[in-house]
């Protein structure tokens, strides 16, 4: 007697192709990118990447608000932002001196994830009008798993650095951005103090930043059906990646 039952990772016709599973996707596309990008095509998820990255955002904020005292912590915040960082030293005296709660102190902590969630679905926002300008096939739930499946992955392994990093280094010299204490980027060769506009471009030329925008290129061109190839996708990333990079200068120099 004749057996239909198909064998095993064998798919009749009309059947969905198997999908792999989230620590496979997660392992796969530091390692077989394209495969796993095609896989994620097939099943766009996002929320275990996104717990992952939230985990080791609340993970950061921990160590940079316990290995650093509140007034270190509040002064260096203070000398970061452009609109206080020339504050006259009596008024940053009297906002250091103010007492912080619990939840003041810990509130990055706790509004980590909703944050990095929220900063995805932007930025997947920007991606998905851009692609669609350039004639791509892609929703926006599409365009959501492959920002974060893009963008993530890198995201972890610089996290996991900054860390370890924030740990080893002496609390006065820990950065308040937590992953600007991983030295991936060029921006060391120019004092940010003194030449903070040439630091900015420079700091844009990063290991990180260049993993990302091949990673979001090959996502891009997977998820869309391959109504883009590669070379296409990596356009679009580029561009809104220049124009970052000269925002951020721009920002420096009006302030």
């Amino acid at each position: 007697m004749e057996n239909n039952v198909p064998a095993a990772g064998i798919t009749g016709p009309g059947e969905a192709v198997p999908t792999m599973g989230f620590f496979q996707r997660l392992i796969g596309v530091y390692f077989e990118p394209r495969k796993t990008y095609e896989d994620i095509s097939r099943k766009p998820s996002w929320l275990g990447i996104w717990i992952i990255a939230s985990i080791l955002g609340i993970g950061m904020n921990y160590v940079l608000t316990t290995r650093i005292d509140h007034e270190t912590l509040m002064r260096k915040s203070l000398a970061m932002n452009p609109m206080t960082k020339n504050l006259p030293e009596e008024q940053i005296q009297t906002i250091v001196s103010q007492p912080q709660g619990a939840f003041a102190r810990y509130s990055q902590m706790i509004f980590a994830p909703v944050g990095v969630l929220l900063v995805y679905i932007l930025i997947a926002a920007v991606f998905l009008l851009l692609f669609v300008l350039m004639g791509a096939n892609i929703s926006f739930k599409k365009s959501l798993a492959a920002t974060f499946w893009g963008m993530g992955p890198p995201g972890i392994i610089g996290g996991i650095f900054a860390i370890i990093v924030m740990y080893l280094k002496d609390p006065v010299d820990i950065e308040v951005n937590p992953v600007a204490n991983v030295v991936s980027n060029l921006g060391l060769l120019a004092a940010e103090k003194e030449h903070p506009i040439l630091n900015s471009l420079l700091s844009s030329i990063d290991v990180f930043s260049f993993w990302t925008i091949f990673l979001l290129s090959l996502s891009f061109a997977a998820i869309s059906d391959h109504s883009m190839t590669v070379k296409k996708s990596a356009t679009g990333v580029l561009i809104l990646w220049a124009l970052w990079v000269i925002g951020k200068a721009a920002f420096f120099a009006i302030f």
